[in-house]
């Protein structure tokens, strides 16, 4: 069946999805943004330890929930049950005991070194929360973006408003909802504005600070706008994830950790394996074990475990995908599935694009969808070079027997994120600095300095001792004060 959708049942494309959430009125995301700001003077006001103990309990709390979490989830993007609680709550969960583990350690008061002409000082950088956090997350996984980068700004000492995609509204709401009926933060603390970009835009004029995760096309709008107001802006955008495959690479492992790589959450993940670049020698081989893997992937939407793949979760996705695959037939490619198998609810079989060349769009722009181009290449050298053929850098992965060489060639990878014999476990690894090279984003989620981005720092410089006496190089000026002055920097 041809890729493109036909003519009479394109508009019906996603005619059976939950509608997207209506605009919240901009003066109640003001006032929402208001209540916040309030709650943050009080929340700034409890101890590191008050925060990470409340932040636990609202975890509890949410995993008692469980069930019905999921089931929200599942609704608004169709994804397998698996996936949303291996890919979303596990990762949560490592979030939160990563930063709740090592907040104390993370946000403490740092000494700093002084010169000897200032013994007498007391040097230390104070970690301050920023105020009102503002996240602009994304639909494809909209429990874990949102609720890791809140943990995060909550136990900075932030307060959050969230504005979630349109299309994954519903649960953020429940979110919100667990959030306030714990009854453990101060009202308003965290607060959902549901809406498109016009309440996103909202969002950023009433923030101290914006994290905003989606399009590299959005994301530059988004800088626009926080420039404007001088906060920091925080972006994780678009990536093109190649996979370079050497001929000595354990083929087993590199052609299932393609397919996860590629067609988890129906491929709308940011680090996803978007092409693959394939020794020549072994290219055969590995393009036969990969279509193995596709043909056993276990497609539905219905809930339960034993689902592999669910749909898409955009609609406008769907034509993207669509328009790349017929790219790539037009191109000379051989595309082995990649049916539309149920237009109205977003679902098309997962698609391998096979003799894939560098110049078709499904190797250049972001597919976001489950399709997976294989390359054949002459040398490793050649692989690097067209993976780094890119304006995006977000991740990328090399699969080889050596160690050694594969690590040493994956220094010239111009990404972010780097796997060696290894994909896609960057996130849950929460001390790992998170985020892109290029046009994939500006500054990191995760790790230490994750944590203290959402804090300023303050310098603080006490003076101990002698109480009473002023400084050498205070008023009033002489020749003699300056020759002291300078003498004593020479020993420092």
């Amino acid at each position: 069946m041809n890729g493109a959708a036909p003519a009479e049942g394109a508009a019906r494309i996603g005619s059976r999805l939950p509608p997207p959430a209506k605009n919240l009125p901009l003066e109640s995301v003001r006032e929402k943004a208001g209540l916040a700001r309030d709650a943050q003077k009080l929340w700034r006001r409890y101890t590191l330890t008050q925060r990470v103990e409340r932040v636990r309990g609202f975890w509890r709390e949410l995993q008692a929930s469980k069930d019905r979490l999921v089931a929200v989830v599942q609704r608004e993007t169709g994804k397998p049950a698996t996936e949303i609680e291996v890919m979303e709550l596990c990762g949560v969960e490592l979030i939160l005991k990563y930063f709740t583990r090592n907040a104390h350690r993370i946000l403490k008061d740092q000494a700093a070194s002084r010169p000897w002409i200032m013994m007498n000082k007391k040097a230390y950088v104070r970690y301050v929360p920023r105020g009102v956090v503002g996240l602009i997350t994304p639909w494809n996984y909209p429990l874990l973006i949102p609720l890791g980068d809140a943990i995060a700004a909550l136990i900075a000492g932030n307060a959050v408003l969230l504005k979630p995609s349109e299309w994954t509204t519903d649960t953020a709401l429940f979110i919100e909802g667990v959030f306030k009926a714990t009854g453990l933060f101060p009202e308003g603390l965290l607060s959902v504005a549901p809406g498109d970009g016009t309440v996103g835009s909202e969002v950023i004029r009433q923030s101290d600070m914006i994290l905003f995760t989606g399009s590299t096309k959005t994301g530059r709008l988004v800088a626009q706008a926080a420039a404007e107001r001088l906060i920091p802006c925080v972006l994780e955008l678009g990536g093109k994830h190649p996979m370079i495959v050497l001929k000595d690479a354990p083929l087993d492992r590199a052609a299932k950790a393609a397919v996860w790589g590629r067609f988890a959450n129906s491929g709308q993940t940011c680090v996803g394996v978007e092409r693959v670049y394939v020794e020549a020698e072994i290219y055969e081989a590995f393009t036969e074990r990969v279509a193995g893997e596709v043909a056993m992937l276990r497609q539905g939407l219905e809930p339960g475990y034993d689902v592999d793949l669910g749909r898409l979760i955009y609609p406008r996705q769907l034509e993207t995908v669509l328009a790349l695959i017929d790219d790539a037939k037009a191109k000379g490619a051989r595309v082995i599935g990649g049916e539309l198998v149920d237009p109205e609810r977003l679902v098309i079989s997962p698609a391998l694009v096979l003799d894939a060349k560098q110049e078709m769009r499904v190797m250049r722009e972001e597919t976001f969808g489950p399709v997976l181009p294989i390359m054949s290449v002459r040398a490793p050298e050649e692989a690097v070079r067209l993976a780094n053929d890119s304006e995006l850098g977000l991740a990328a992965s090399i699969f080889s027997r050596d160690l050694v060489r594969a690590e040493t060639l994956a220094a010239h990878l111009e990404a972010g994120l780097i796997g060696v014999n290894d994909l896609m476990g960057h996130y849950a690894v929460c001390s790992l600095p998170f985020g892109g090279f290029k046009q994939s984003g500006v500054g990191r989620r995760h790790s230490d300095d994750g944590l203290r981005m959402f804090c300023q720092s303050q310098s603080v410089l006490a003076h101990e001792w002698p109480a009473n006496a002023p400084e050498p190089w205070w008023f009033p000026y002489t020749e003699l004060k300056a020759k002291l002055v300078a003498w004593l920097t020479r020993l420092s």
